[in-house]
């Protein structure tokens, strides 16, 4: 089974099609609804969207003559506001409305605004917009200590700095695969840019940016929770192309703590259920938050990503014994377990951002309303694999913005699954 393209980087390299008028060539895009609704936005900007051959799309900026994001499009998903850095850049303005996505606490633009302020970018807000301005003049160099290493906000400066004629050290930055992706595309069309892969980075802008050629690498979300799938139903998966160790190797790491094998074979990587899923808290060296139980929570690249947090709790559902369960990103990101609970799970809540899983348990199936965030979506889809039970998911449609042919996927796996419409 191949992995879906990083989807998280498609939100940020189409949209710095804008720093330049010539062609940019993109290989191997999915058809998620989030990359149609960058494509729709790119082309009431004025750009030239080409997508005569399947899975490679073709933008030409070079009549793009407007700054404004359409309100209804922009209100739909975060991604929007990727647009704001090569705007900045390309006009010196850019107005953003605010953004929607997944429901997931307090997803506030700040880190963005705090960026850019530092960048000497002036915003202010009007009619459900967010206006930036960029300076007249742009000092020679640029020393940014950002407040947090959020993923987007280290995009959308990246993006405004390669666009620019000065010179920026960030620090702090997001270091994920798909921001570096980023930043080698960056490189490509002409920014001089250093630190790729570390928290520390520097580029030097160039207004006259060039085209270039972007394929996605992985997407190591997607490939989590085919692991996931293959260790819970006791199942064998062969993930083609995604032996990529400065993709993969964190999460290989925590997943054979569950004693699931992963084997390496060529540029591929086959995941199977090693025996009994158990952690070995004695021997193992797992965290611990007290004897007898481990402890998984995300941390920024190279730490355990987010994203892949949900799906770890369908697999320890199924795992003997105990794990404590945080995220601390996210205040809503753990509220999905209560819908694990009903099909089953043993889930104790501590509070919004801990909880505890004992396991193993068998999933008993039933109706349950998916929460409207990808991932928690994708891990009830997942539990309701894992038992030779009936689950009847409302709202599962959310999987197709990230994954537009999950259901294809998984049935090719063995799954059995009925689309049924309201």
């Amino acid at each position: 089974m191949t992995p879906i393209p990083n989807k998280n980087s498609l939100v940020a390299v189409l949209p710095a099609a804008i720093l330049t008028n010539q062609t940019v060539t993109y290989k191997n895009v999915p058809g998620t609804s989030d990359v149609a609704k960058i494509l729709q936005i790119l082309k009431l900007l004025g750009a030239e969207v080409d997508q005569s051959v399947t899975g490679e799309i073709k933008i030409n900026c070079a009549k793009v003559n407007r700054y404004k994001i359409d309100e209804v499009l922009g209100c739909q998903f975060r991604g929007s506001l990727m647009f704001a850095g090569p705007l900045l850049a390309r006009f010196g303005v850019a107005e953003i409305p605010l953004p929607g996505g997944c429901d997931l606490g307090m997803r506030s633009i700040a880190a963005h605004l705090d960026s850019f302020k530092k960048a000497g970018v002036e915003f202010k807000y009007v009619d459900g917009f967010v206006k930036f301005t960029a300076p007249i003049k742009l000092p020679k160099s640029y020393d940014i200590w950002q407040l947090e290493a959020s993923v987007t906000a280290t995009e959308n400066l990246f993006m405004y700095a390669a666009g620019s004629g000065a010179d920026f050290v960030i620090i702090d930055a997001a270091c994920e695969p798909h921001v570096n992706e980023l930043l080698r595309m960056l490189q490509t069309m002409g920014a001089e840019v250093g630190g790729i892969g570390s928290n520390k980075v520097t580029i030097h802008g160039n207004k006259e940016l060039k085209g270039a050629t972007y394929e996605p690498g992985p997407d190591f979300v997607d490939v989590a929770g085919l692991m996931v799938a293959a260790a819970v139903t006791d199942g064998r998966i062969r993930i083609k192309n995604a032996n990529v160790p400065e993709v993969v190797n964190g999460m290989i790491n925590w997943f054979e703590l569950f004693n699931v094998k992963i084997e390496r074979d060529g540029t591929d990587l086959v995941v199977s259920r090693n025996g009994e899923l158990v952690i070995d808290t004695v021997n193992s060296g797992v965290p611990l938050a007290a004897p007898g139980l481990p402890k998984l929570y995300p941390r920024p690249w190279p730490g355990f990503p987010v994203d892949a947090i949900p799906v770890m709790a369908v697999l320890a559902s199924k795992t003997k014994g105990r794990l404590l369960l945080k995220n601390w990103m996210y205040e809503s990101g753990l509220e999905f377990v209560r819908e694990l609970n009903a099909m089953g799970a043993d889930i104790f809540v501590s509070d919004p951002e801990r909880v505890i899983v004992t396991g193993p348990v068998k999933f008993k199936g039933g109706v349950i309303v998916s929460p409207s965030v990808i991932q928690a979506c994708k891990a009830i889809f997942i539990a309701a694999l894992c038992d030779p039970v009936v689950t009847e998911i409302h709202g599962v449609d959310i999987l197709r913005r990230r994954y537009p042919n999950v259901f294809e996927t998984y049935t090719r796996l063995g799954a059995i699954i009925e689309r049924v419409d309201d």
